[in-house]
């Protein structure tokens, strides 16, 4: 597994300044970064910049719109970004209200069409996705309606936490369809904490995440509790003393 960072958690510091966030992404150490938005640059634009900053895009976080309206364009984009991960990040309440079922049949189309282009789709998930349905949580029924090869998991650790389940077992049952990882740490009350602060059993999360051969697990923080920049740079420290590389 390669460490990554969901520029979501940054997203205060590239209101400020893009070009001297991604600056500091790759001061940290980083080599890879997990995209939410381009930050209105074009796409070739972007590259340019990441390529002079010296990082690589290990996944994009996208709306289902802009996944089903402009399929197209978005692989056409992220061949441009050389990133092969395509990430659904978060459905509201009307996208799963048929049914966990329904969404994962279409949300199986969708992962066809980004397979048949050489790129691989995946969903991740929250906590509201544990709900039981029929049984069983939501998000094993999207999983189990849609096709391996179309709908990869990019398990988030603390949400899957914070929703009483446990993350390691997740990870290790899913094995090979899930490529990514979110690694984010929750207080009991699911509240964002530094790496090994929370409440994250990180040694089994980290032995799940060998055993399943994860490829990027990228450090994810909704509200840093402190300054962002400093808080990604605990994180990655804490990582890495568990040898987890850049």
């Amino acid at each position: 597994m390669r460490l990554s960072v969901q520029c979501y958690t940054l997203r205060s510091e590239f209101e400020k300044d893009v070009w001297k966030t991604l600056s500091a992404i790759r001061e940290i150490g980083f080599n890879f970064i997990e995209l939410a938005g381009t930050y209105g640059w074009p796409v070739w634009e972007l590259k340019t910049r990441l390529d002079t900053v010296g990082l690589q895009v290990s996944g994009s976080h996208l709306g289902l719109d802009a996944l089903e309206s402009n399929l197209e364009q978005v692989i056409e984009d992220h061949y441009t970004l050389d990133c092969r991960y395509l990430i659904l990040p978060w459905v509201g309440e009307a996208d799963y209200a048929e049914g966990w079922d329904v969404l994962g049949r279409r949300i199986d189309a969708i992962g066809e069409r980004i397979r048949d282009a050489g790129l691989r789709f995946a969903y991740h998930n929250h906590a509201f996705e544990f709900a039981v349905a029929g049984g069983k949580p939501g998000l094993d029924v999207l999983f189990e309606n849609s096709d391996r090869e179309h709908v990869l998991a990019q398990l988030d650790v603390g949400w899957i936490k914070h929703a009483g389940q446990d993350p390691a077992a997740y990870i290790r049952h899913y094995g090979a369809r899930a490529p990514l990882v979110h690694l984010k740490d929750f207080t009991p009350e699911g509240k964002d904490a530094i790496a090994g602060e929370g409440a994250v059993d990180w040694e089994d999360v980290l032995a799940a995440c060998r055993e399943a051969e994860v490829e990027f697990g990228a450090i994810e923080m909704d509200h840093p509790p402190g300054e962002p920049i400093d808080d990604v740079r605990r994180c990655a420290r804490f990582y890495l003393d568990r040898g987890i590389p850049f």
